[in-house]
């Protein structure tokens, strides 16, 4: 394994967790967060540290480094660790330093790979990078102290996926040290497709929204929210993803499979005999309101996309277009005309083989 110098954007859960397992690791690790929340990782700046616990365990060094330039200078990976719906606004902080030869890696990605490469298409700013998407967070964790971050299961692989597919080579060595037996997938879209949250997430908490609301807070969604035939439910919503996969040839695990596969839990036949194994989620209370990230992010960043890729491929995207419609009521929102969408990402019109060859080669 070769050291790596690795900055990790963002100060949130992941972020942490990320910053705290590739410097335990030894890599050479420099946090950036954004100023508006810069107060929330100056007690690392201080101890010059972060201390993980749990699935990871150890001190690893790190450095917070407060100028997105002088944080990105030198990087052989920027790895953004942020709320899928803040990407974008990344790609506008991070457009004036990125240089020809530079590697962001998004976690997870949501197809964001192909939202950040648009948006600085638009600004007239893409210098010669990649853009990889790791398909999922790798780490079920949450801040525990001002420098401490609990990591209650870890995945067992990371996938990724890069943006233009034919300049994996230049990327993927980077990430297998960061990410030991790192799987490659064919493309940016293979990798935005296997994010499980989006079907994990809506559908169970539209379904679970009365019991939230009554709770004030004390709600357990995998414990609480995922019964057997809300899990049913659930399923059916992600035949719908696995289908659009499957229209592009592309390969997409389920969330039966994901849970086993990753390490996480037992195998089963259904979500619920698979979901009711996972230790790891035992004890995340959360959401504790309808207006929250599993809504927020998982349906206009998620769901939008998916759904209007799926119509595009001419792919039955029923549900996922109603859970849409219903959670844009429940919360009062338009969250296709706010959310990632097919001329978000700079795939509008594309079809099947000329968006195969965009996310191949770059060239559209």
């Amino acid at each position: 394994m070769a050291i790596r110098r690795v900055t990790v954007l963002g100060g949130g859960n992941g972020a942490r967790a990320a910053a705290a397992d590739f410097g335990i690791a030894g890599h050479e690790v420099v946090l950036y967060e954004l100023p508006s929340f810069a107060a929330g990782v100056q007690q690392i700046a201080e101890a010059g540290a972060i201390t993980a616990r749990g699935a990871i365990t150890g001190v690893a060094p790190v450095l917070v480094e407060a100028d997105v330039g002088r944080a990105m200078a030198g990087a052989e990976a920027l790895i953004v660790v942020v709320p899928t719906m803040y990407q974008v606004a990344y790609a506008e902080v991070m457009a004036p330093y990125l240089r020809d030869g530079m590697n962001v890696v998004l976690m997870p990605g949501s197809l964001g790979s192909l939202a950040f490469v648009e948006r600085l298409r638009r600004m007239g700013r893409l210098p010669d990078i990649t853009v990889s998407e790791i398909a999922a967070l790798p780490y079920a964790t949450r801040i525990t102290g001002p420098t401490e971050v609990t990591v209650f299961g870890r995945r067992r692989y990371a996938a990724s996926g890069v943006f233009p597919a034919v300049a994996s080579e230049r990327v993927m060595p980077i990430l297998a040290d960061l990410f030991p037996g790192i799987h490659a997938m064919a493309n940016v879209l293979e990798a935005g497709l296997n994010n499980p949250n989006p079907t994990l997430h809506c559908l169970g908490v539209l379904m679970s929204a009365s019991r939230i609301e009554y709770s004030h807070g004390d709600f357990y969604y995998y414990e609480e929210g995922m019964t057997p035939h809300v899990c049913q439910a659930i399923e059916a919503i992600d035949a719908e993803r696995l289908a659009i996969g499957a229209a592009l040839g592309v390969e997409v695990m389920s969330l039966v499979d994901t849970y086993p596969t990753m390490g996480y839990g037992p195998r089963g036949d259904t979500l619920w005999s698979v979901i009711r194994g996972v230790s790891a989620l035992n004890g995340i209370k959360g959401p504790t309101e309808i207006n929250s990230r599993y809504l927020t992010e998982d349906v206009p960043i998620g769901l939008t996309i998916y759904s209007q890729l799926g119509r595009r491929l001419g792919v039955g995207v029923a549900l996922m277009e109603s859970v849409v419609a219903l959670a844009g009521a429940l919360l009062g929102r338009d969250f296709v005309a706010e959310g990632r969408t097919l001329a978000s990402c700079g795939i509008e019109g594309l079809d099947r083989d000329n968006l195969l060859e965009y996310v191949r080669t770059g060239n559209r």
